[in-house]
């Protein structure tokens, strides 16, 4: 039993090494938080943005 404790805190040891030192090497590059968009994601929002303009009520005739 000894040695399935060394194994998983090892284990869980060398996760967190290893995405430490990915996140050295790419020198912080990669956010979770800001997320850069696609030009495919930026079309498409722009799109929505247009259809959005086009079925709205509220610049009507009345």
């Amino acid at each position: 039993m000894h040695w399935m404790m060394w194994f998983f805190w090892g284990s869980l040891a060398i996760l967190f090494l290893s995405s430490y030192l990915v996140d050295v090497l790419t020198r912080r590059k990669y956010s979770l938080t800001r997320q850069e968009q696609t030009l495919n994601q930026n079309l498409a929002q722009a799109d929505a943005l247009r259809d959005v303009g086009r079925q709205s009520d509220q610049g009507g005739m009345f």
